[in-house]
């Protein structure tokens, strides 16, 4: 259960005579109100949106996250969106007592990678990066192409040329058709594997029909990081569900890679 709530100090001083809570308690407050939102007495993981403005530094931050631990609201204790360097400093405060800052929330995906370096300093600091927006609203899907810019999509009006600029797909276009070949070359893999298996108690359970959403999610696992991905009807439940039981290799992310950077991502 992860919990990733932080009260805005200047929205509560507009609503209230009292004034915004700062330093170490703030912390330690959002942590009890999240448990008695959701009604429980502790949570597995809390993670922290970044309170660098108000809080009073990374000494306070790792003073309340250390009591949050210490009493019980939360086994481990995480970040939001917390830069290369505040991230690290922090790690070096929890570390000198015992305990650790054990993830970092952020955006990244195939079509938006700038946040690159933040999943190598977790890497590093023994940090688990966790990605939201791992699908770009849809562009890392290589769903709407130049081509077909609407996705195949019925048209919503005359004029409507789907939710991204034709201009802006074409740069692109080399990333989506890359991805659509690396489909079909994993289906011919993941097929070949099955193959193998002559008993079919024995074969494992491995999606037969890879998409291009589902590489753009396994790019963020070959990254290092784990994709925090929304679902919200069956059909999305069961396309994540296909993303396991198969990797991209390590050319596979290579060609990837390449192909972004020749794309301007």
């Amino acid at each position: 259960m992860v919990a990733s709530t932080f009260p805005n100090p200047w929205k509560h001083a507009l609503k209230s005579k009292s004034l915004p809570r700062r330093g170490s308690q703030a912390i330690i407050s959002a942590a009890e109100n999240a448990c008695d939102r959701m009604g429980i007495s502790s949570m597995s993981l809390y993670q922290v949106q970044n309170p660098w403005y108000y809080i009073g530094g990374s000494s306070a931050l790792a003073e309340g996250m250390l009591d949050v631990i210490a009493d019980d609201h939360s086994r481990y204790v995480g970040g939001v969106d917390m830069s290369v360097s505040k991230l690290a400093r922090l790690q070096k405060k929890m570390r000198a007592d015992g305990e650790f800052v054990s993830t970092n929330q952020f955006e990244f995906s195939l079509t938006n990678r700038k946040n690159m370096d933040l999943i190598d300093t977790c890497k590093k600091l023994g940090i688990t990066p966790i990605c939201t927006n791992v699908l770009d609203g849809g562009l890392a899907t290589g769903k709407y192409t130049s081509t077909n810019p609407t996705g195949g999509e019925v048209s919503k009006g005359e004029g409507d040329t789907g939710p991204y600029a034709v201009r802006k797909l074409e740069k692109m276009d080399a990333l989506f058709k890359l991805q659509d070949s690396l489909r079909e070359k994993i289906d011919q893999r993941v097929v070949g594997i099955l193959a193998k298996y002559e008993d079919e108690a024995t074969k494992p359970k491995i999606n037969r029909d890879i998409t291009t959403t589902q590489i753009a999610i396994n790019y963020v696992r070959a990254k290092g990081a784990v994709p925090l991905v929304s679902v919200t009807n069956l059909k999305m439940a069961n396309e994540l569900l296909g993303c396991l039981g198969w990797d991209l290799t390590e050319e596979e992310v290579e060609e990837l890679d390449k192909v972004c950077k020749s794309c301007g991502v």
